[in-house]
């Protein structure tokens, strides 16, 4: 008997369009029977395969028969396919080619370009500005004393850094944050209406049009910046990017290059206030603070799962997979292993392997922006904390909003006394 015939479908599948399903109180449980009863699970309701092990994770990412290429699978299943073209025609021409929906010598080009504009000395180069955005934001909450922290305090940070990271301007920040939230709401929930959707094609449309203002800034006059490198910079073959692709590579960057930050930022706060004896230690340097904050991202949970289809037909782990078939690698599910990490339900700076957390996909895929996001979220902190003698968060369950690959609190009100 197998294991999958060990227990009852009822208690190991779960809806994922199911917003009550993905939240932690459900998910989690559901997850840990997955990993101890059937890690790599085919799962009827869903119909795709259930990744739910650390080892069998840290290895489908390392292995090139689970590809990016994904569009198939995507969101758009809402609209029919014969009326995509007229009705979504910018998330059919462009997503297709994102970064993080390509394999190969196309995933290859676009990396090659992205890590040599984004290098440790760039990101390094923004440190004065996270800093001084730090303690304005500081500053901020201290006058509001109270108010929405996602809101109010924490979007201004990633948000303002990613556009002098590219070189926008400014004004251009509310704008990306209804842009950022109607892209989200239309490719990143676990089911989008096909009106979610029109949103988003609206959203990159307009993104589209600022971009190529931009663009055309910098052929006629480079500059300092992300984009200028983009736009110039030639990848390994000494051919440069194409406009849909540095289009497609700002696509990401304003949307998952800031949001998750966000995210990050909020969920990592209400921890920090949550556990005051581990934010005593990040913040009396007794941990080197780019590993602690691996084992933050760890505890919260905000990156939660990742998509792949299966390239060819193979065995893994056991389980005969099929070409086409669709498997989607919990790393929520990996960094709560107890296998990998005892006791995973504790916040914990010292423990000795926040090397192996999974946040930021490792493999060929690994997030081109983990160094900036760490380094914004170090910088912040470090910043903020120490202003207030009390942080009390006002809600006493933040409701997290309704997206599957990446989680945050759309709202988290706080009391900050000095």
């Amino acid at each position: 008997m197998s294991l999958q015939e060990k227990i009852s479908p009822q208690d190991m599948d779960f809806s994922m369009g199911d917003l009550e399903s993905i939240s932690d109180e459900k998910l989690l449980p559901a997850l840990a029977r997955l990993r101890e009863h059937a890690p790599v699970y085919w799962s009827e309701r869903n119909r795709c395969w259930q990744i739910t092990k650390y080892d069998d994770i840290a290895a489908a990412f390392q292995d090139m028969r689970f590809s990016n290429v994904r569009l198939s699978f995507s969101a758009l299943r809402s609209i029919p396919e014969p009326e995509r073209a007229q009705r979504i025609p910018n998330l059919l021409r462009y997503i297709q080619g994102w970064i993080v929906n390509v394999d190969g010598d196309t995933h290859k080009r676009l990396r090659s370009v992205t890590t040599k504009a984004l290098s440790k000395k760039f990101v390094d180069s923004l440190k004065p500005l996270i800093q001084s955005l730090s303690v304005e934001l500081t500053e901020k909450a201290v006058k509001l004393h109270e108010c929405d922290f996602a809101r109010d305090i924490a979007y201004f940070l990633p948000a303002t850094v990613i556009l002098t990271l590219l070189g926008l301007p400014l004004e251009h920040l509310e704008k990306v944050r209804e842009w950022n939230r109607a892209i989200t709401a239309g490719l990143s929930a676990a089911f989008a209406s096909a009106e979610a959707l029109i949103n988003a094609d609206r959203a990159i449309a307009e993104m589209n049009s600022m971009l190529r203002v931009e663009i055309a800034k910098r052929l006629a006059a480079p500059q300092q910046d992300f984009l200028t490198q983009l736009v110039t910079l030639a990848d390994d073959s000494n051919n440069v990017l194409s406009e849909d692709e540095v289009l497609g590579l700002c696509h990401i960057f304003l949307t998952a290059g800031h949001e998750t930050t966000v995210n990050s930022l909020v969920m990592g706060l209400a921890a920090l206030v949550k556990n005051p004896d581990q934010q005593k230690i990040l913040l009396g340097g007794a941990v080197e603070p780019l590993g602690a904050l691996q084992e933050l991202l760890r505890y919260i949970g905000m990156s939660t799962v990742q998509p792949r289809v299966a390239a060819t037909d193979f065995e893994f782990a056991g389980q005969q997979i099929k070409k086409g078939d669709v498997a989607f690698l919990w790393i929520l599910s990996a960094n709560n292993d107890p296998q990998r990490f005892p006791e995973p339900g504790k916040l914990d700076f010292t423990r000795g392997n926040v090397g192996d957390v999974v946040t930021f996909g490792p493999g060929l895929h690994h997030c081109v922006g983990h160094y900036l996001a760490r380094i914004e979220l170090d910088i912040f902190f470090r910043a903020f904390l120490p202003k207030f003698s009390k942080i009390e968060i006002l809600e006493e369950k933040p409701v997290l909003s309704p997206t599957l690959t990446f989680r945050g609190f759309a709202h988290l009100n706080a009391r900050f006394t000095v």
